[in-house]
C-alpha cells in the first residue's frame, strides 16, 4: 500500500512538473503588432573651431643633424605660434618621426640611405577663426614648410546633435503614422527606439610653404546628420 502510495505521488510530481511551465508560458504577453519607420534629419551651422596642422621638415646627412636642425626650427615657429592662442595646451604636437632618405638607383642596383629626414606637426587650435590665415601665414615666415591640413568643429556638438535627433525622431513617428493610415490601422505606443549620428566637418585643404601673404580660409558648415529608426505598436 505505501509503494502504490508513493509511486501516485511520483506520477503527480511529473505532471505537475509539465503543468507549470506551460502556465508560465501562458503568462508571457504576446509581442504586439508593429510598424517600423525611419526618420532622418540635416542641421547645418558654421563653425566655432578650427585646427591647424604645420610641420617643419628638415633634412641632413646625418640623423643627428636632421634632429637638431628640426628641433631649432620647430621651437622658432611654436613661439610666433603662442601669440595666437589662448593657452599653451592648444598648441601640441601630433606626429614626430624620422626616416631615412634613399637614392634612385639605376635598375639592378639595391638603395643606399644619402640623408636623413624629420617631420615635427604641431596642431594649433583656434576659437578665433579670423586668426587662421594669420596663424598659417606665421608659420611659415617663422620656418614651418608644411601645412598638412585645416580642420573647423564645433566646440559643443550636443545642442546640435540633441536639434538633428529631435527633428529626425519627430519625422520618424509622422513615417510610422502615414504607413499605418495607409494600412488602414492606428499607432500606438513607441516599443523602441535608436539613433545614428554623423558629423561632417568641412576641411581646407593643405597649403604649399610659399603661402600669399594674406592666407585666405573659407571655413564652410559644420554638417550634423541624424536618423532615427523606431517601431510603433499598431492596433486595428
Amino acid at each position: 500500500m505505501a509503494r502504490s502510495t508513493f509511486s501516485s505521488l511520483r506520477i503527480a510530481n511529473l505532471a505537475l512538473a509539465f503543468v507549470l511551465p506551460a502556465a508560465t508560458w501562458a503568462q508571457i504577453p504576446a509581442r504586439p503588432a508593429s510598424i517600423t519607420a525611419v526618420g532622418s534629419a540635416t542641421v547645418s551651422v558654421t563653425p566655432d573651431l578650427a585646427r591647424v596642422d604645420i610641420s617643419v621638415v628638415t633634412q641632413a646627412a646625418t640623423a643627428q643633424d636632421a634632429t637638431v636642425a628640426n628641433a631649432t626650427q620647430a621651437t622658432a615657429v611654436i613661439s610666433a605660434l603662442q601669440s595666437f592662442v589662448s593657452s599653451s595646451s592648444n598648441i601640441k604636437t601630433v606626429s614626430y618621426y624620422l626616416s631615412p632618405v634613399y637614392n634612385n638607383p639605376p635598375p639592378g642596383q639595391n638603395a643606399t640611405i644619402i640623408g636623413y629626414m624629420v617631420t615635427n606637426t604641431v596642431e594649433v587650435t583656434l576659437t578665433d577663426l579670423t586668426q587662421v590665415g594669420k596663424v598659417i601665414d606665421t608659420a611659415i615666415q617663422s620656418g614651418a614648410n608644411r601645412v598638412q591640413g585645416v580642420s573647423f568643429d564645433l566646440q559643443d556638438r550636443n545642442p546640435v546633435v540633441a536639434q538633428a535627433l529631435k527633428t529626425a525622431a519627430g519625422r520618424a513617428r509622422s513615417q510610422a503614422d502615414a504607413i499605418a493610415s495607409g494600412l488602414n490601422v492606428h499607432t500606438g505606443m513607441v516599443l523602441h527606439a535608436s539613433e545614428g549620428v554623423n558629423a561632417v566637418t568641412p576641411l581646407a585643404l593643405g597649403a604649399a610653404a610659399a603661402a600669399a601673404p594674406t592666407t585666405p580660409i573659407e571655413t564652410g558648415l559644420v554638417v550634423v546628420q541624424a536618423s532615427v529608426t523606431v517601431e510603433v505598436a499598431i492596433s486595428p
